[in-house]
């Protein structure tokens, strides 16, 4: 069950996970009792962990907050797979970049995992949108493919919005694939399509874990539908 938040509330929480998505990494506190937690002001029953999207923020905060710390960076796609889950199996809450301001926001662990693979997805979409491309890994023998996280009898197309994304993925069984550039028009009408006729999925913004976001490729086509493109009949 998703909390009720009043506006400023929401206004906080959606820059966390704006700016969560964005960077791909959060911040918590660490002490010899696991991530730094307090008791939720609303319910001084329920523990709160709390999480910044400012490492200066945490750095802040850690000595008040438990003995011997140390700030820990979390990959989001860490944070979705192991962290939010075990924090959800313990009902515990999240507290987003709290700090000196009165606005303690605390989320469901589940509710900000969600809440996160729909970010990524559309911050995907605007940074797309707004290089006009779309980019890939290829070589000689076709795009760079993986085994989908939905079933390991189906491939997908993972693809990132800007260069310097793709690039950072040229490593291991990758590491002699270049970074394809495909224009963006190119990509919804052809490159879906054509993924969509083998059969396979497409991850936008792919990064390794369970962060990864993986959709039918009319799905994605759709998603830009407000950039003018059309699903084909």
């Amino acid at each position: 069950m998703q909390l009720a938040y009043r506006i400023p509330e929401m206004t906080h929480r959606d820059r966390f996970i704006r700016k969560a998505a964005s960077q791909r990494t959060v911040y918590a506190v660490a002490g010899e009792d696991g991530l730094a937690r307090v008791a939720s002001p609303a319910n001084p029953k329920r523990e709160v962990t709390l999480l910044w999207t400012n490492e200066a923020e945490a750095v802040r905060w850690a000595d008040v907050l438990t003995e011997n710390p140390r700030v820990k960076a979390l990959a989001v796609g860490e944070l979705i797979a192991d962290v939010l889950p075990r924090l959800a199996g313990l009902s515990r809450h999240v507290g987003l970049d709290w700090s000196a301001d009165p606005i303690e926001v605390e989320i469901e662990p589940n509710e900000l995992a969600q809440r996160l693979r729909q970010e990524s997805v559309e911050s995907f979409l605007q940074r797309a949108r707004l290089r006009r491309g779309v980019w890939t890994l290829e070589d000689a023998n076709g795009p760079a493919l993986l085994v989908s996280l939905k079933s390991d009898t189906q491939l997908m197309l993972p693809c990132w919005a800007t260069r310097a994304e793709a690039e950072a993925r040229i490593e291991g069984p990758w590491r002699d694939m270049l970074a394809v550039e495909i224009p963006l028009d190119n990509f919804v009408a052809l490159t879906l399509p054509w993924v969509g006729e083998q059969g396979w999925l497409v991850a936008p913004g792919h990064a390794e874990g369970a962060g990864t976001v993986e959709l039918a490729p009319a799905e994605l086509i759709r998603r830009f539908e407000p950039d003018g493109a059309k699903v084909p009949a």
